[in-house]
């Protein structure tokens, strides 16, 4: 389990198999997405980053998070309609160059969310928007200075396009150091989410990575305690 917060689950997209251009393993039909959340309502409280991160221990067990990450336009399109319809609280976290934009992906373009699809989702109360970077650029690979102005100028645009505070940051491809991991706390950023993380502290947490090969047994196991020993087998 997570040492500083409520389990944390990754999604990316939720659509039919015939609209997907990008890696079919991120990539859970809509049926699919109903089940998980059918599931996890029945046995857990689905709650808010911001909840998640405030659980006191005791909690944490019987809660959890739902987070998207890079911003396809099938969050609009088919996550949020059911995150919508199902009351669930969730947070999407965008890169600020490819909103309005496509993905080029191995099997052709992809569309990503709009701003003007972003804003009307920001209008529900259940759902949040933070940073996935600039550019979606692998941040430790980069100069510190350059990893820098990723980090915070995604912030700040994302503040003045939607209108909101930004106060959560995912590490693109997952990948960070310790650099970049001071660069999120001067930016102002109040945590930071990775996939496979040292989970020191609260600008270096881990999440549950969800894939279209995840059933409710799978999902169901990886929210259990066992989940981290045994990965490595998956």
């Amino acid at each position: 389990m997570n040492a500083f917060t409520a389990p944390i689950l990754l999604y990316h997209s939720v659509c039919p198999d015939r609209d997907f251009r990008a890696s079919a393993r991120l990539n859970l039909t809509p049926e699919g997405f109903r089940a998980h959340l059918a599931h996890l309502k029945r046995r857990l409280s689905i709650v808010s980053l911001e909840r998640a991160l405030a659980a006191p221990s005791a909690v944490r067990p019987r809660a959890v998070a739902v987070t998207f990450d890079d911003g396809y336009g099938d969050t609009f399109r088919w996550a949020w309609p059911i995150l919508r319809a199902t009351r669930t609280p969730a947070t999407v976290f965008l890169t600020v160059s490819q909103v309005g934009r496509e993905w080029e992906t191995p099997r052709g373009r992809y569309p990503g969310i709009s701003w003007a699809e972003a804003a009307e989702m920001g209008r529900d109360p259940l759902v949040e928007f933070g940073s996935h970077g600039l550019s979606h650029r692998n941040l430790p690979a980069l100069a510190p200075g350059e990893a820098a102005r990723e980090i915070a100028l995604s912030k700040a645009l994302l503040e003045e396009k939607l209108g909101r505070a930004v106060r959560y940051f995912s590490y693109p491809h997952g990948a960070w150091n310790a650099a970049n991991k001071a660069a999120v706390a001067a930016a102002g950023y109040q945590a930071a989410f990775s996939v496979i993380s040292r989970n020191e502290d609260r600008f270096s947490l881990r999440r549950v990575l969800v894939s279209r090969y995840d059933g409710v047994f799978r999902l169901r196991l990886k929210l259990s305690p066992l989940y981290w020993p045994l990965r490595r087998l998956w």
